[in-house]
This record gives C-alpha cells, structure tokens and sequence, in this order.
C-alpha cells in the first residue's frame, strides 16, 4: 500500500474551462473584465471543492526514553479520490513520497492536518521553501507546489476526540510490531481523516476558506455590523485599557475542606456582554475630565482600591493585589466597584467618551437561540447516529463563532511576523519584498528562516474589545461580592458555598449555572487546582477536576490520586516536576520533551475585603 490508489477527480456541475471569445447570454461579446470575473468565480468554486485532509502515524511517544519520533504512515484523503496512503519505516523515502504525492494532486488542493502546524507538518519543516505563516511556533499555512497546508486545529480549536475518535491502542504502533497491525493502523488513520473531514467540509460550506474561527467569526458579525478600524496612535493609545479575563486566587493558596463547595459559572459570559452592553464601535472619541456620564467606556482615576480594580503588576500579570494608586478601568468596573463600596477616596482623572457605540446582539442571538434549538435536537437523537453527528457539528460550530468574534478586535498586528523559507545561502527573492535584513532569523543545513514585521499593518478596534472585557470582569466582580466564601474565580466562574442575587438557569443567555460540586479544593495559585467531585469516590473516573496551565498529566496518574498528593506537596513548599507525554516539536526542526517546575504560586492566605456582610467580600487576592 503505497502511492498506487487511483485519484479521480469529479468536477460535478463545476465547469473546468472557459472557451476564449465566450459570448454573454445577449450574445455580446464578454469584456476582459467579466472574462477574468467569471475565472476566478470558476478558480473560488473548485478551490473550495477541493479540500483535502492529511494525517500521519508516528512512533509512539515515550516521555521516559525521550526517543526521537518518526512518521511512517501517512493519509490523504478527500471526498474526490480514493485515499493515498504512504507506508514506509524509512523517514526520508517517507518523507519524499509524501511530499511527491501532494505535488501530484490535480488542481489546487487545501490540505488541513489538525493540530498538523505543530506536529504533522513540522516532520518535514526543512522541505518547505517560499512563505510560511507561523502562529507562535506552529505553522498556519505553507504551500507545497500548488497547494496549501493549513491547520485545522484554528478552525475547530477541540482535540478531535472530542468530536469523533475510534478508540485504538497505540502500541500496536511500536516498529516491532507495527506490520502485524498494518491494516488495522492504516483504517484507523483513514478514519480520522474521514472524520475531520466532516467537519472541516461543514466550516467550509458555512464559512468559507477563512483561515481561523475568529476571522470567520468576524465576517459573520459584519454582516450586520461596521466597526471602524484604529489607526496605529490611537490603537497605542486605547490599547492601555485592555486587559483580559479576571483570575484571582480569591483567598490565597490553600485546602480547603468541610462541605459543599460549588463550582458556578457564567453562560457564554462573553456572548452575553457583546449582546447586552453597549461598546464603542467608532475611531472618535473624547478625552475630558470630570465625572462619568452615559458616553463614557474608559476612565483613568486615582483611588483607594479594596480589590475591585484591576492593573498589571511586575510580571505583567493582571492582579488586583494594587491597594492605591492609579488605575486604568471601564465604566462597568467602576460601577460595580462604587455599588459594593470597594473604592474609595477616588479621583477621577481621565474620562475617554465615545458618541458612537452599539451592541451586538443581531450577531449574537441568532447564533444562541439557533444553539439553544440544535441542544434540543440532539437529546432526541441517539447518540453517535448519523442525525446526532450532523447536529454536533452544527453545535461546534455555532458556539465557536459565537465565542471568538470580539478576542479579533483586540488583535495586535505588531506582534505580527513574515517569514520566508530557503535553501543554505539563499536569500528571499525579489517577488517576497524587502525587508528581510541580512541575517536570518535560523540557519541550519537543510533550511533557513528569514524574518520580517509584517508589512500589511492592518489595526481593528481595541476599544470595542477593551469594553466587552472590561463589561464582563464587572459581572464576575458583582457575583463575587454576593457569594459565600468565594474562593478562586476565573473569567466566567466562582468557586463558592453559595451564590445569591443572580439569576441561576442551566439555558438562559447571561445567567449563572451550577456546573459542578465539590467535596474537596486545593488552590496553588491561578490556573493550578484540584477538586474532587462530589458524588464520586477516590478512584472512580470523574472523581478529580484539575487545571495546571501548561503540564500535562497522565489520566491513570490523576485517577489514582498521585496528582491530588502532588498538589498537596506544592501547598507545602515543594516544587513538582511534570514532563510532558508529548514531544514539542519545532520550527527549527527539532524535538523535545518539555520539563515544567511547578511550584504554589498564591500565598497561603487572601486578603479579605469590605463587602456583603453575610458573604465577608471575598475580592482580593494574594
């Protein structure tokens, strides 16, 4: 099973050519202009027709021996050939037909691999050459003759699993015993490839060939809405006021124990404040003092702070540790903060007003409700049928587009790089620009990295994000004052005793649902905790809920209660080490299994701040 299925392509009502001197439906011969309209109408409809998915099969990782991993099966396939399947155990002749099968697909293909920019395609990085559009250390796109390489994983940002998987041992996969499984890997592989297939082949029919949820999201919302760009001054300027979601350790590090603690949360909090608040839409406004009044987004005051206002600290880290001083805010904070009384002797300095505003809830509530309709259906359906499928598909993709439309507002084109790819002692040519300097940005013997800013600096509208942010950490700060011995929030949720004077509804856009209770927390420090279920025992699956940003556990590890102890550890003092299962590959071409330190980073006891009386106000954090 080599490179030898035949590849048909079927064009269906799609025509191919378009005869010189064609006349119009007058019988008028067609100008250049419509000619040339007409073929790239033609060059759209196939380029959107032909979509492609490849997928490899590696060794199997082994964070132990930390072994160098290689493909040696690929998979692409598509909805107009026969699968192409490449087997070999030798990387490079692996690598040669893979790249000579792709050049040979007929037409223009978009190829995507999910989460391929940080695995599939970086097993032959060093055969790339021209452009190539990185996002951090992975790859968005790249081309290989006609065809372009994207990663899926930006259009559905969800291990596939979660969409659809077969279960498979991947041990099977091990050099010594792979050919005696060949068939059986090799189905495997093609039905991953069918199955991302099905959902990529829905983003495209609904979205089109954007390259990234939030972009594909953004054209949606435009549909109704004309947000006006930033130039790069004001963009400086307003920049200032973004901040993003509240994580606060609310008090301090710590185990805490006895009773029920209740894990709350927000309904598409960020979905609910685009809908329900009012944001700038506009590249005017104006700065003046005096107080607050109904056109005001923005204010910089001066203030005694008891944990409500927010700021960056040393690391740049959001906190609301800052007990005085100056303060960049939202009116919505400021509200929230005055209500509760957790500001005091506050001079105002700077009020940014903005005659032009706007929510957005022709964008988001068509999307919820047609959410809320696609839940129902799928509850009728049984589960992994055909209908169900079709239904989670539509459920993906809705919740997706709603949710990552306002983070393109806030989008910094600085940070922005090109990059081009070349042989040793090559240069860009003169078709990629100027720009590029003298020296590359990496040099090896295979590949080398030229670097440049991006050229095409193209600004959105912070404020507006600036505002949806700053509306939505005013709704966590108001929760937090009423909740019982609140003690960690992050963006959307409270782990709370108890949580009043919200409105609490499992379905309703904007209200709070009690997601989950626990018997037992253990707090590190933001983003690092443990719970264990209530309802569930020491060792059953479910029983633990853990987040630590950037370490990666084994479920076997977690399940028996060795993550628990470990978090146990760091609330004494000690540091942990957690070695990634999976090795980071990079841009360079190289692999690696990254080590992470992880040590409590909250002190072992909050502040407690002025609030309801009955609730002590948690709202500060160590």
């Amino acid at each position: 099973m080599e490179t030898s299925f035949p590849i048909q392509i079927d064009f269906g009502d799609f025509p191919v050519s378009v005869r010189p001197g064609a006349r119009s439906k007058s019988g008028k011969a067609k100008t250049a202009v419509e000619r040339k309209r007409k073929q790239r109408a033609i060059e759209g409809a196939e380029r959107l027709r032909n979509i492609a998915i490849l997928d490899t099969e590696t060794d199997p990782f082994d964070a132990t021996t930390q072994d160098k991993i290689f493909p040696f099966l690929a998979v692409l396939y598509s909805l107009n050939f026969d699968p192409i399947v490449i087997w070999d155990n030798d990387n490079e002749k692996f690598i040669n037909k893979l790249l000579a099968a792709i050049e040979s697909l007929p037409d223009k293909y978009t190829i995507y691999a999910h989460n391929g920019g940080k695995f599939d395609y970086m097993f032959f990085i060093n055969r790339l050459r021209g452009k190539v559009s990185f996002k951090g250390r992975g790859i968005m796109s790249a081309k290989i003759g006609e065809h372009e390489l994207r990663d899926s994983f930006h259009i559905l940002p969800e291990k596939l699993k979660n969409w659809k998987k077969d279960d498979f041992d991947y041990r099977r996969m091990a050099r010594h015993c792979r050919e005696k499984y060949r068939d059986e890997i090799i189905q495997y592989c093609i039905n991953d490839c069918r199955y991302l297939l099905e959902f990529v082949r829905k983003f495209v029919d609904e979205c089109g060939l954007k390259i990234s949820i939030g972009q594909a999201a953004m054209a949606r919302l435009k549909q109704s809405y004309k947000v006006a760009s930033l130039g790069e001054n004001t963009d400086a300027f307003l920049r200032q006021w973004f901040f993003g979601g509240r994580v606060e350790c609310l008090a301090g590090s710590g185990h805490f124990v006895g009773g029920t603690w209740k894990l709350f949360d927000v309904n598409s909090m960020y979905p609910y404040v685009m809908a329900h608040y009012r944001h700038p839409i506009s590249n005017e406004f104006f700065r003046r003092s005096g107080k607050p009044n109904e056109n005001t987004i923005f204010i910089k005051l001066r203030c005694e702070n008891r944990g409500a206002l927010i700021r960056r600290g040393e690391n740049n880290e959001t906190t609301a540790g800052a007990t005085e001083g100056s303060f960049l805010t939202t009116r919505w904070e400021y509200e929230v903060a005055k209500k509760h009384g957790l500001i005091k002797n506050v001079i105002i300095e700077d009020c940014i007003d903005f005659m032009e505003t706007s929510d957005f809830s022709k964008f988001v509530n068509p999307i919820y409700d047609r959410r809320l309709e696609i839940k129902k259906l799928l509850k009728k359906c049984e589960e992994e049928s055909p209908e169900w499928l079709e239904h989670k598909k539509d459920d993906y993709l809705l919740k997706y587009l709603m949710n990552n439309a306002y983070g393109k507002f806030a989008q910094n084109p600085r940070r922005f790089k090109e990059h081009w790819l070349t042989s040793p002692g090559e240069k860009p040519p003169e078709e990629a620009g100027e720009g590029w300097g003298d020296l590359p940005a990496f040099e090896s013997n295979s590949h080398v990295i030229w670097e440049r800013p991006n050229p095409n600096v193209h600004f959105n509208n912070v404020a507006t994000a600036a505002s949806i942010t700053g509306a939505a950490r005013s709704i966590l700060l108001d929760a937090i004052c009423y909740a019982e011995q609140p003690i960690y929030c992050d963006t959307d949720s409270i782990i709370c005793r108890e949580l009043s004077n919200v409105q609490i509804d499992p379905i309703k856009l904007g209200a709070w649902d009690l997601e989950k209770e626990f018997d037992e927390v253990i707090i590190c420090g933001k983003k690092e905790y443990i719970c264990k279920v209530k309802g569930k025992q020491d060792g059953q699956e479910g029983r633990y809920k853990v987040r630590c940003k950037g370490a990666q556990f084994e479920q076997d590890e977690i399940l028996d209660g060795r993550v628990w102890k470990k978090f146990q550890s760091m609330l004494d003092g000690k540091i942990i080490q957690v070695l990634n299962r999976a090795p980071t590959m990079t841009k360079q071409g190289d692999q690696y299994y990254m080590k992470r330190n992880i040590r409590a980073t909250a002190t072992r006891r909050g502040r407690l701040a002025a609030g309801k009386a009955k609730t002590n106000g948690y709202v500060q954090s160590a």
